[in-house]
C-alpha cells in the first residue's frame, strides 16, 4: 500500500483521497485553508501544512489545488506555488515519488510548467529522480466520492514508463478502463470532455426553441434522437477526425434544415458553425460517405501531400493511430 499525499483539500482533493484510502493506502492531506485543515482533522483525517509533511514517508503527491478562471483566462498561480513546495520536499528524499497533476490545466501546462519547476526546485530529474503525470478527474460535484469510487476510465499521462506502471496499480483495483497517453493529451482529453458535454447542451437548446416556435415537444424530439442517432448510442461515431462528413443523407439534411430555419426566421447558430467547420475542411480533403472509408481518406491526402512536397505531420499521426485498429493510447489494466 502506498502513501499518498493529496495537496489541495477541495471537492476533487477529498474525493480522491477518500476514495483511495477505502482500498487501504495511507492518506495525508496538505492544504493552505486553516477551516479545510480543521473540518478534515474533525473528521479523523490527517491534515496539515505544506512545512509538516514527512516527505521521506511520501510515495505518491497528488496535485488537486484550485486553478480558477478569471476574465476568461485560467489562473495557474496555486498550482505553481504548490509545485514549487513539493519540489523542495522532492528534495528531501531519495525515494522515486510520481507528482500527479489531477488540476484541470491547459494543454502542455504539465510538461512546459510543472515539470520544470518541479526539476529546478528540487534540483532533480524528471523521469529519472521523480515521475510527472496528468491525470484528470471525471467527477462530479454532487457525487464526486461516488465518481471516484466507480470510475468509467482512467487517464494516465505519464512523461515515463516507471510512473505509468506505478500508477497503473495503483488504479488497477477500481476496475476501469486505463488509458495510457501524453500528459497533453490527457489534458486536452479533459477540456474536450466538457467542452463536448456544453456544446451538447447548448445544440439541444436551439433544438428546444426551434421546436418551441414550432409547437412541438422537444423534450420527446431529443429523447428519441439519444436513441435513433447513432452519434448518440455508438460512442466512436464522428470522433475520428480529418475528413469532412458526407454521404448521402447529412449534406444534404443539414443544408435543407439550415434553409427551412432561416425560412421560418428561427437561429440555429451551432447547425451555421457545423456546416462553415464542414465546409473549411472539404477545401483541403474530400468528404467521406462513412466511417469506414476515413483511413483511406486520410492515405490519399498524406500521399498528395507528400508528392507536393508537403509532410502534414498531423495527417500522418492521425493515420499512424487509425491503421492501427486501435488508438495507440488504449490499453486495458
Amino acid at each position: 500500500m502506498s502513501h499518498i499525499l493529496i495537496i489541495g483539500a477541495g471537492v476533487v482533493g477529498q474525493a480522491t483521497g477518500k476514495g483511495f484510502a477505502q482500498k487501504g493506502h495511507e492518506v495525508s492531506y496538505v492544504d493552505v485553508n486553516l477551516k479545510t485543515l480543521a473540518k478534515l482533522r474533525d473528521e479523523g483525517l490527517p491534515a496539515m501544512k505544506m512545512a509538516d509533511v514527512d516527505w521521506p514517508k511520501i510515495d505518491i503527491v497528488m496535485l488537486t489545488v484550485s486553478t480558477p478562471t478569471v476574465d476568461d483566462n485560467i489562473v495557474l498561480d496555486y498550482i505553481e506555488t504548490a509545485a514549487a513546495d513539493v519540489g523542495r520536499g522532492l528534495a528531501k528524499t531519495r525515494h522515486f515519488i510520481p507528482v500527479v497533476v489531477r488540476s484541470t490545466v491547459p494543454p502542455t501546462t504539465t510538461e512546459q510548467r510543472i515539470t520544470p519547476i518541479l526539476e529546478r526546485m528540487s534540483g532533480k530529474q524528471a523521469g529519472v529522480d521523480f515521475g510527472v503525470a496528468m491525470n484528470p478527474e471525471f467527477l462530479r460535484q454532487v457525487s464526486s466520492e461516488q465518481d471516484f469510487a466507480r470510475p468509467w476510465i482512467t487517464v494516465l499521462g505519464c512523461c515515463d514508463q516507471r510512473t505509468f506502471d506505478l500508477l497503473k496499480q495503483l488504479y488497477m483495483p477500481f476496475g476501469a478502463l486505463i488509458t495510457q497517453c501524453t500528459p497533453t493529451e490527457a489534458e486536452i482529453i479533459k477540456y474536450v470532455n466538457n467542452v463536448y458535454n456544453a456544446v451538447k447542451i447548448s445544440y439541444f437548446n436551439e433544438v428546444h426553441a426551434i421546436c418551441k416556435q414550432l409547437g412541438a415537444d422537444s423534450n420527446l424530439v431529443g429523447a428519441v434522437v439519444a436513441r435513433s442517432a447513432e452519434s448518440m448510442w455508438n460512442p466512436l461515431y464522428g470522433t475520428r477526425g480529418g475528413v469532412p462528413y458526407g454521404g448521402a443523407c447529412l449534406p444534404k439534411d443539414t443544408a435543407a434544415f439550415m434553409a427551412f430555419a432561416r425560412q421560418m426566421g428561427l437561429e440555429h447558430l451551432m447547425l451555421e458553425a457545423t456546416m462553415q467547420v464542414n465546409k473549411t475542411l472539404e477545401q483541403k480533403i474530400a468528404a467521406v460517405s462513412s466511417p469506414d472509408q476515413i483511413e483511406a481518406a486520410l492515405a490519399t491526402a498524406h500521399f498528395y501531400n507528400q508528392q507536393e512536397g508537403y509532410d502534414e505531420q498531423e495527417n500522418a499521426y492521425i493515420l499512424e493511430i487509425n491503421t492501427s485498429g486501435q488508438s495507440r493510447a488504449a490499453t486495458y489494466g
